[in-house]
């Protein structure tokens, strides 16, 4: 009957549109709360549609639908690899955002946060505003194309039912959470060492003018200097961010890879 291969290619497509909005619903700019519900819906389902007829549909995979169970079973790995893709996707950022925490304690900024729209978390004010400058960034370089163009590749390397777990999967996984770290501390060196080497001032004037209230002199002295050093700072972090981002393109494509047959 006519009936079962328009099923069929309705069944692909589903397939392909489940992969994607999971990905768009984690993944950076695409994930933001104020992106009404309807349009990343919209934008799954046009990109979805442009993406069918390049997708090869996966050998006896109908064999597989026995039910509800059985649609399930081949929906839950599409559905792990958008979550997947999206949240390795934002790791950057959550560096990004760990250095804003650190700095702002190192400021005296910790106890003004403010709510993340994103998110709706609340974060630093320091992490906010470095958050809202690498988006900057990361827009003006294309990274959301970037992202966009890895969604497609996706449907090569790893095909609709074709989801595998490598075994250095979590070792993988537990290093680009590691560049976490470390992605924090390159972008906020300048405005630490600069803190630290005040805090040194700071300690040898309290040892040589004992009469001088180190304590009221060091919190307007740090935000002073944090800020203007952040602000001297800011062609640095773009030279980092974009260096960081380079190197993660790569190792996001490598991850993928690992969930390929």
């Amino acid at each position: 009957m006519i009936i079962d291969p328009i099923l069929d290619q309705a069944l692909v497509w589903v397939l392909i549109f489940v992969r994607i909005i999971s990905a768009l619903a984690v993944m950076p700019v695409f994930s933001f709360g104020a992106i009404p519900m309807p349009v990343r819906i919209g934008l799954a389902g046009f990109i979805a549609f442009i993406t069918f007829p390049l997708v090869t549909p996966p050998v006896g995979w109908m064999g597989t639908l026995s039910g509800v169970w059985g649609l399930i079973a081949i929906l839950l790995p599409e559905i792990l690899i958008g979550i997947i893709m999206g949240m390795v996707a934002h790791f950057i950022f959550y560096g990004v955002q760990l250095c804003g925490q650190f700095l702002g304690m190192q400021i005296g900024f910790a106890i003004a946060n403010i709510v993340d729209p994103s998110t709706e978390e609340q974060v630093s004010i320091i992490a906010q505003l470095q958050f809202t400058f690498a988006m900057l960034i990361f827009l003006i370089f294309n990274g959301h194309h970037f992202l966009l163009s890895g969604i497609l590749q996706t449907f090569e390397t790893v095909p609709l039912g074709g989801m595998q777990f490598d075994s250095n999967m979590v070792n993988v996984f537990v290093d680009l959470c590691g560049n976490i770290y470390v992605s924090a501390v390159k972008i906020a060196a300048p405005v630490m060492a600069a803190l630290f080497l005040s805090e040194v001032a700071l300690g040898i004037i309290a040892r040589t003018v004992p009469q001088m209230n180190v304590f009221l002199v060091g919190i307007p002295l740090k935000i002073g200097l944090g800020l203007l050093t952040m602000a001297l700072s800011w062609p640095l972090f773009v030279y980092v961010f974009q260096l960081l981002w380079k190197s993660f393109e790569d190792d996001w494509a490598g991850f993928i890879a690992l969930l390929s047959p």
